[in-house]
This record gives C-alpha cells, sequence and structure tokens, in this order.
C-alpha cells in the first residue's frame, strides 16, 4: 500500500463544498474506543483486501484526547508490544473521515527493535476514528482505534504566514533524549522538520483561493547509516512535522534525518547522538 492509494479513496469521505485536495510532547492518557462503521470497512476492503486483521488490543496501546483542543495538531502516541520472537515491520496510521484517511505508513528497521513506541501530530476533519493497523515480521495484521472529536483540522489556517514558513523551509532538528525514561535497552529521540505541510484544503486569505497542497511525502531516519525507519506521508500530518520514537541503545553516534516534500525539496542533515547519557 502506497499513499496513491489513500488518495484513491479520499472518494470515501469527501469534504462537502472543497474541490481540492511544536514541537511538544504528546501528554495523553487513552482516549475513546473507537466506533467501527462503514468507512472503516471501505478503507480495510481497499487496502488489505481478503486478509484479516485481528484486534490489536493486547499489544496496542493508542493514546489520544477524547475531544481535540486543536483539530489541526491533534496529538497520538502509539506503542506496539508484539509478542515474544515477534517485531513490528509495518505500521499504517489512519484518519478515517479525513479526505485522505491514510495519514501516514511506516517501515521499521530491525534497529527499532520488536517494539515501537512513536507519537506525532495529526490534523482530524471531521469526528473520526483514529486507527493504527501493525504488520508483525510473521506477516499478520492487527489493529486498534480510538475515537476523537475534532473537526476542521485539514483546511485550519497555517500557524505561520508563508513567508516565514518558506524561510525555514526543510530546517530540521533532533531532540537526544538518550536512555532516561526509555525502556531498558532503548534510547528516545524527537525528529522535527519545518515544513507548512498545506492540506490543499486551506484558502488564502487574500485571493479566497485554495493553497495548493505541498507538504513532506518521505522522512528515512538512519541510525549510523543503518535505517531506522521510513514514513510515507500525506496531508494529515501536521505543520512542522514532530517525530518522537524510541529504539534499540546499540551504542550508534549519528543519527540521518532525509525528508523529500511533494515541489521534489530534499532535506537532510546528520546529528551526533549523546552516547554517554
Amino acid at each position: 500500500m502506497t499513499l496513491a492509494a489513500s488518495t484513491a479513496i479520499r472518494r470515501i469521505a469527501p469534504l462537502a463544498g472543497l474541490t481540492a485536495l511544536i514541537l511538544a510532547t504528546p501528554a495523553l492518557a487513552g482516549g475513546a474506543p473507537d466506533k467501527p462503521g462503514e468507512t472503516w470497512e471501505l478503507i480495510r476492503d481497499q487496502l488489505w483486501p481478503g486478509q484479516e486483521i485481528a484486534d490489536g488490543d493486547a499489544i496496542i496501546d493508542i493514546d489520544t484526547p477524547v475531544r481535540a483542543a486543536d483539530a489541526a495538531i491533534v496529538p497520538i502516541e502509539i506503542r506496539i508490544t508484539p509478542e515474544t520472537g515477534r517485531r513490528v515491520e509495518k505500521m499504517v496510521l489512519l484518519v478515517e473521515e479525513n479526505p485522505a484517511p491514510v495519514a501516514a505508513e511506516f517501515t521499521f528497521g530491525e534497529a527499532m527493535g520488536p517494539d515501537v513506541t512513536l507519537s506525532t501530530r495529526l490534523r482530524v476533519n471531521a469526528y473520526s476514528n483514529v486507527r493504527a493497523v501493525a504488520t508483525l515480521d510473521d506477516g499478520s495484521l492487527v489493529e486498534v482505534g480510538r475515537f476523537v472529536k475534532a473537526s476542521g483540522g485539514c483546511s485550519a489556517p497555517a500557524a505561520k504566514d508563508a513567508e516565514a514558513a518558506l524561510a525555514e523551509l526543510g530546517r530540521t532538528k533532533v531532540r537526544d533524549f538518550g536512555r532516561e525514561g526509555a525502556p531498558t535497552g532503548y534510547r528516545e529521540a524527537q525528529v522535527m522538520v519545518r515544513h507548512p505541510q498545506n492540506s490543499g484544503f486551506q484558502v488564502d486569505q487574500v485571493t479566497l483561493l485554495h493553497i495548493p497542497a505541498f507538504f513532506i511525502d518521505e522522512m528515512t531516519v538512519t541510525l549510523d547509516d543503518t535505517e531506522l525507519f521510513r514514513m510515507t506521508g500525506g496531508i494529515s500530518i501536521s505543520e512542522d512535522p514532530a517525530l518522537r520514537f524510541t529504539y534499540r541503545d546499540v551504542g550508534a553516534t549519528e543519527m540521518k534525518v532525509t525528508s523529500s516534500d511533494t515541489d521534489g525539496g530534499i532535506y537532510q542533515q546528520r546529528f551526533e547522538l549523546q552516547t554517554g547519557s
């Protein structure tokens, strides 16, 4: 599955009346149970036709707000802890009622470890299930969802004006949290990229025309040149994408972040890690 598939299923939940397509750590506690319905069934049948997707409550925790304070920056934290001997290979993050439901697709390298802990911020356009579908290394699929009350996230205006956003375009930062607060044998870091993440649904307040979609479509994070994870992103990742995650403590000395956007921009930066902390 690719983001081409996510664009293809925009018709599942169209946004009436429109024709175009921070860095703080989330402080969350649970979230409302998901509300299975027709949208999830349609997405599942299009993206995973004929495949069984098991209930993942035993291994996946998703923390979201029940009601978002700001629909354009909804925090989410996902923790996936498969049974012993299994590893998480992929994860698809969905916002079911968004115009393009696939927010991001992650492919995890072995350096992430068997478990995955990852947080970010999403745009939520209407009351919706936010769902994580994980693929384990034996090919099995598991999923968990949470229901979030939010609306208007995809059409909300940018926090910064266009000139300010372009002046910092692609500026990348890594916060190295080290071992503190991470599970035994793991370290924690946060990757942040300055980018407006225009959804295609926002309106220029001067021209009253829709601002063309312009967003990070791929991000790769490597650890001493070994791929940690790759993200294929879409319009549902909030302005100035920020990803916080844990990874295996293997004594790596460098982290490299490479991002590309839908206009062909490529942004790359290397960061020295504090191996002693």
